[in-house]
Protein backbone atom coordinates (compact mmCIF):
# COMPACT_ATOMS: atom_id res chain seq x y z
CA UNK A 1 0.00 0.00 0.00
CA UNK A 2 1.13 3.58 -0.69
CA UNK A 3 1.49 6.57 1.59
CA UNK A 4 -1.68 8.29 -0.94
CA UNK A 5 -3.68 5.69 0.30
CA UNK A 6 -2.96 5.96 4.12
CA UNK A 7 -2.96 9.56 3.63
CA UNK A 8 -6.83 9.66 2.12
CA UNK A 9 -7.83 8.39 5.22
CA UNK A 10 -6.37 10.94 8.13
CA UNK A 11 -6.87 14.33 8.76
CA UNK A 12 -4.38 16.33 7.03
CA UNK A 13 -3.60 20.15 8.90
CA UNK A 14 -1.28 22.19 6.76
CA UNK A 15 -0.41 26.19 7.31
CA UNK A 16 -2.38 28.00 5.38
CA UNK A 17 -0.74 31.79 6.66
CA UNK A 18 0.18 33.31 9.70
CA UNK A 19 -3.90 33.61 10.74
CA UNK A 20 -5.34 30.15 9.36
CA UNK A 21 -5.07 26.38 8.90
CA UNK A 22 -6.05 23.81 6.77
CA UNK A 23 -7.91 20.98 7.02
CA UNK A 24 -8.42 18.56 4.31
CA UNK A 25 -10.61 15.11 5.44
CA UNK A 26 -12.08 12.62 3.97
CA UNK A 27 -15.90 12.81 4.05
CA UNK A 28 -17.26 11.06 7.46
CA UNK A 29 -20.00 12.41 9.45
CA UNK A 30 -18.61 12.37 12.32
CA UNK A 31 -15.45 14.20 11.37
CA UNK A 32 -17.50 17.06 10.06
CA UNK A 33 -19.49 17.00 13.46
CA UNK A 34 -16.40 17.50 15.29
CA UNK A 35 -14.68 19.95 13.09
CA UNK A 36 -18.20 22.18 13.35
CA UNK A 37 -17.14 22.20 17.31
CA UNK A 38 -14.27 24.17 16.21
CA UNK A 39 -14.97 27.82 16.99
CA UNK A 40 -14.06 30.39 13.83
CA UNK A 41 -14.00 27.61 11.68
CA UNK A 42 -15.35 27.68 7.92
CA UNK A 43 -15.82 25.67 5.07
CA UNK A 44 -14.29 26.38 1.33
CA UNK A 45 -16.49 24.06 -1.02
CA UNK A 46 -14.06 25.34 -3.95
CA UNK A 47 -10.87 24.34 -2.45
CA UNK A 48 -13.04 21.41 0.07
CA UNK A 49 -11.52 22.20 2.97
CA UNK A 50 -11.76 23.49 6.37
CA UNK A 51 -9.87 26.67 7.56
CA UNK A 52 -9.55 27.35 11.11
CA UNK A 53 -7.97 30.20 12.82
CA UNK A 54 -4.29 29.99 13.62
CA UNK A 55 -4.72 30.53 17.45
CA UNK A 56 -3.51 28.46 20.69
CA UNK A 57 -7.42 28.41 21.11
CA UNK A 58 -8.26 26.76 17.76
CA UNK A 59 -5.59 24.05 17.72
CA UNK A 60 -6.85 23.25 21.52
CA UNK A 61 -10.49 22.58 20.34
CA UNK A 62 -9.36 20.31 17.65
CA UNK A 63 -6.83 18.52 19.47
CA UNK A 64 -9.11 18.06 22.06
CA UNK A 65 -11.94 16.91 19.33
CA UNK A 66 -9.44 13.99 17.18
CA UNK A 67 -7.13 11.30 18.01
CA UNK A 68 -3.81 11.42 16.96
CA UNK A 69 -3.79 8.44 14.88
CA UNK A 70 -6.49 10.43 13.08
CA UNK A 71 -4.32 13.35 11.89
CA UNK A 72 -1.61 14.00 9.89
CA UNK A 73 0.38 17.52 10.72
CA UNK A 74 2.99 18.88 7.99
CA UNK A 75 6.58 19.04 9.46
CA UNK A 76 6.44 22.92 9.09
CA UNK A 77 3.46 22.80 11.83
CA UNK A 78 5.68 20.55 13.94
CA UNK A 79 7.97 23.52 14.29
CA UNK A 80 6.07 26.26 14.48
CA UNK A 81 4.07 25.14 17.05
CA UNK A 82 4.52 23.34 20.34
CA UNK A 83 0.93 22.78 21.07
CA UNK A 84 0.83 20.34 18.23
CA UNK A 85 3.70 18.72 18.99
CA UNK A 86 2.29 16.97 21.91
Amino acid sequence: MNDDTTTEKKITITKGSTHSLHIRCPYNPAYIQRIRQITGRKWEPKQKMWIIPYTIAAIQEFTSQFDPDEVQITPELWVDNEELQQ
